[in-house]
């Protein structure tokens, strides 16, 4: 493509003092290159108005005193061709550019702290979100069903469709299933996810390593930190029993606990002693029953003491 800038230069050039003979030449390829117009132009008032303007800009730079020169019969049809260029590249500024639709956006849901949240999808599919977690999933949910665990816990029971495989991404993780139902955990909080299936299959898979089938009981606990994942079996009617205000919770950190607490009855939760937090428990309470009550079994278990004041809760104690 011919660079318009250089052509102005030639044409200005030309009138006060001449051009080379490469020049000259350089200037009636560019002429003779004004024959090839573009296929689709703006209406004809259109054209015709910007092509004044093109007269106009051009005549600005002809405005200046210039020697009177013998002109070749050639350049004689420089002023039309200048102003076609300049036509080209009003278009380029004035032409409308067609207008791409912008993809439609994820839809989001949030379950708020100490509730919990079941809502069902277009293609018959079951979610249950935990206090506290929050998801998207693909506004064209038939065709495409993708859903994203932003953070949190939540639980899918999920309708056949072999045509549309359903998969869950949480940060670190992809699930992809058919028809089948599992558990989700991944809290933004923690280094550890954990994917737990009821019923069927289930393909979890991470940007490395990870690659495995998981079946019905099994369970696997990714760390992101270390980039490594484990898998069991386990009772996983107790996983996702949360649904129903029974918690149960199976060799966690103080730290996961916490977070737990914090979701359920709204507390913000302070270690004096950070390494408190690696403290491993097994517990099972129903979220009906007070804070006082779990808080009474860390003491008798782990030792610990606790103060609550406005709605914190200071855990006090010595590492495990």
């Amino acid at each position: 493509m011919l660079n318009h800038r250089y052509i102005r230069f030639l044409l200005q050039k030309q009138l006060q003092e001449g051009l080379s003979e490469e020049e000259e030449m350089f200037l009636q390829q560019w002429y003779q290159s004004m024959d090839t117009m573009p296929a689709e132009m703006p209406p004809a008032q259109q054209r015709a108005a910007m092509k004044e303007e093109g007269w106009q800009q051009l005549a600005a730079i002809y405005q200046q005193p210039a020697p009177v020169k013998h002109i070749r019969r050639w350049q004689r049809a420089v002023w039309p061709a200048a102003a076609a260029v300049l036509l080209l590249i009003g278009l380029k500024f004035f032409w409308p550019k067609p207008v791409v639709p912008k993809p439609a956006a994820w839809v989001s849901l949030a379950c708020p702290v100490g509730q919990r949240l079941k809502m069902v999808l277009p293609d018959g599919s079951a979610v249950w979100l935990n206090s506290g977690s929050s998801v998207q999933y693909n506004p064209d949910f038939v065709h495409h069903r993708e859903f994203r665990v932003r953070d949190g816990e939540v639980f899918f029971d999920v309708a056949k469709d072999a045509a549309h495989p359903f998969i869950v991404n949480t940060k670190n993780l992809a699930i992809k299933v058919l028809g089948t139902s599992f558990n989700v955990a991944a809290y933004t909080k923690l280094t550890r996810e954990k994917v737990t299936v009821t019923t069927g299959n289930v393909q979890v898979l991470d940007q490395q390593q990870c690659n495995i089938i998981l079946g019905a009981g099994q369970e696997i606990v990714y760390n992101s930190g270390k980039t490594t994942f484990s898998t069991q079996m386990v009772d996983a009617a107790q996983s996702n029993s949360w649904r129903n205000g029974d918690i149960y919770l199976t060799n966690v950190t103080l730290e996961e606990l916490a977070l737990k607490l914090e979701n359920i009855y709204g507390y913000e939760i302070i270690f004096t002693n950070s390494k408190m937090k690696q403290c491993i428990n097994s517990l099972h309470f129903n979220e009906k029953e007070p804070v006082t009550k779990v808080l009474d079994l860390l003491k008798l278990i782990d030792k610990i003491t606790y103060t609550i004041q406005n709605r914190k809760i200071t855990i006090s104690g010595q590492p495990c």
